[in-house]
């Protein structure tokens, strides 16, 4: 599992929740930035799921996608719900609302282990659906 998320607060405090849900969950790694996440993936291991925050600080995290094929999980956190609900409705893709509520992490966890995985790899043309919808 890997938490992307620019305050550090809120990665040490969904860290901290997960671990309450389960401890054996390992965080694999809590990346800052949209160049951390990319050099990360280039070397490591994918994760089986991702927390990532869709505003980080050095742009939208959906520009990971455009650098990286990501077959796993995703779940967005955000203190917005616009780009979120429409993430919400891709498959493999879920989002919880900051400040993330103890009870709704530990449904989506639960959810998590009951659904098959995520589509291979994720389209980052999805992503721009998401920013730009098409308006009929």
């Amino acid at each position: 599992m890997v938490i992307i998320e620019d305050e550090e607060f809120a990665a040490r405090r969904l860290e901290n929740m997960i671990r309450e849900y389960d401890p054996t969950i390992v965080v694999s790694a809590k990346l800052e930035s949209v160049s951390e996440s990319i050099t990360w993936f280039k070397a490591n291991e994918e994760p089986d799921l991702i927390f990532l925050d869709i505003h980080l600080e050095d742009d939208l995290s959906f520009a990971i996608f455009k650098e990286v094929p990501i077959c796993c999980s995703i779940v967005f956190t955000t203190a917005t719900d616009e780009l979120a609900a429409r993430a919400f409705h891709l498959k493999g893709i879920d989002y919880l609302l900051k400040p993330i509520i103890q009870n709704d992490l530990f449904k989506m966890l639960d959810k998590y282990k009951d659904q098959p995985k995520a589509l291979c790899p994720v389209n980052p043309d999805i992503f721009n659906e998401i920013i730009n919808p098409v308006k009929p």
